[in-house]
């Protein structure tokens, strides 16, 4: 446009250089957004810790059973809301928003003090022994 004359130099160098600023700030939000997304999601430091069962529960030790849903809800044929990660076993069940409650079953059934989110980007524990977040 710029060499049929229609555009002047200067204007299209104006708007190129505007567009430019424009992409980078389009990428730079996305960055922010996908920064934000991948960021785990925390228990404030002042409620970590909070009784010997949090303290000695370790998530690392553990192997997940399962990866994707509760297996009682889905030999029940119920829906889960979220899933928890028991800290001692590695028994996955579902919440305590979900029918079937099979986080807190596991824990009256096995004692198994700790549990934690098995939420992608979350990672606070509870401890059911205790009733306190970790």
């Amino acid at each position: 446009m710029r060499d049929a004359g229609f555009i002047e130099h200067d204007v299209l160098r104006t708007v190129m250089t505007s567009l430019d600023v424009e992409e980078s700030m389009i990428a730079a939000i996305g960055e922010r957004e996908q920064d934000l997304h991948d960021r785990m999601l925390l228990t404030p430091e002042a409620r970590q810790g909070g009784c010997e069962d949090l303290r000695e529960a370790d998530s690392t030790r553990v192997e997940p059973e399962t990866h994707a849903e509760c297996p009682e809800c889905l030999r029940e044929g119920t829906t889960w809301v979220h899933l928890r990660l028991c800290l001692a076993c590695g028994n996955v069940g579902c919440c305590d928003s979900s029918v079937g409650r099979h986080a807190t079953r596991h824990y009256e059934e096995t004692g198994h003090p700790v549990m934690r989110s098995f939420e992608p980007g979350e990672a606070w524990r509870w401890c059911f022994k205790h009733d306190l977040l970790g």
